[in-house]
């Protein structure tokens, strides 16, 4: 990247050398790659000359003409609005000044979606489907239920070099995993029993299910998982709304459920506060009103 004059005020400047600086944060790969694409599309969208105006010259309105091309949905909206915010803000610092100009865009309403857990009977099966017909979708689905990882930015960049003590632990540092701490996984058996022969084969630094130092890109495994659902359905297997993240909420709640420890459920889960963890839960359906019901206080 271009060194640039550190008194040059323009919007393309200060959006670029925002960019720069979120890339060199520690923030995550998948991270990086949306902030590169809506600055890129924005900058587009600005032209020469609006590249060239001062930061503050920038209305919302010609923002929210910009975000418009995004209506497919309004998680669509609001992650581009979210990304662009990110870069604008960053931008706005560089110079000292609190512009408002983004936060009056329009802000829409996301509708949860819920990646529906497995009941506890077709858990074995669809594993044993996946086992069958696709490979590295069933070890991906193994570990995001047994070690409660992520799909698709912790388990897909896993490489050999990730495992350690005997392959009973995985390790992850703090640019490696959504919570931002360095974090260390435990391994059950029956993990470890199926990627044993692979690690056995592979350098340290290649990746398990590439098997070179080239992970696959960021959509592998969604992609693959859409081939394999259709067949799911059809064969009865899963629901329309269960997805490979529901691996790692089943085995969210089969924690919870044995130890009613939102501690422990925090920790396995690597995510950032019990609050995080409470309103996971929560959104699973495991605090209902009879379980409420029998723990109010009483007089």
């Amino acid at each position: 990247m271009n060194d640039i004059a550190i008194n040059d005020k323009s919007t393309g400047t200060l959006f670029r050398r925002a960019l720069d600086k979120k890339l060199t944060s520690g923030i995550s790969r998948q991270h990086q790659d949306s902030l590169r694409y809506v600055y890129n599309h924005f900058m587009t969208f600005l032209g020469d000359e609006g590249r060239e105006k001062p930061l503050k010259s920038l209305t919302t309105g010609q923002i929210e003409i910009f975000l418009q091309q995004f209506n497919t949905s309004a998680t669509h909206y609001m992650n581009k609005r979210r990304d662009l915010s990110v870069l604008f803000n960053t931008a706005c610092r560089l110079i000292d000044k609190n512009l408002m100009t983004i936060r009056k865009t329009e802000v829409r309403r996301i509708k949860a979606t819920l990646h529906l857990a497995y009941e506890r009977e077709q858990l074995q099966p669809v594993l044993d489907f996946l086992k069958v017909n696709h490979t590295n979708l069933y070890r991906c689905a193994l570990m995001t239920y047994g070690c409660l990882l992520r799909p698709h930015e912790e388990i897909r960049l896993l490489t050999k070099g990730h495992f350690k003590m005997n392959n009973t632990e995985i390790h992850l540092d703090g640019t490696e995993n959504k919570g931002g701490r360095v974090r260390t996984v435990f391994v059950p058996d029956y993990v470890r029993e199926e990627l044993e022969p692979v690690l056995n084969t592979i350098g340290r630094d290649d990746n398990i299910f590439s098997l070179n130092k080239e992970p696959f890109n960021n959509s592998y495994f969604a992609k693959q998982w859409s081939r394999e659902k259709k067949k799911l359905l059809s064969h009865g297997l899963i629901y329309p709304k269960q997805t490979l993240y529901s691996f790692r909420h089943t085995a969210a709640i089969d924690v919870f459920r044995r130890t009613k420890d939102v501690y422990m459920v925090q920790k396995i889960m690597g995510h950032s506060s019990v609050l995080v963890t409470l309103k996971y839960l929560r959104s699973l359906g495991e605090f209902n009103t009879e379980e409420l019901r029998s723990v109010a206080p009483v007089l």
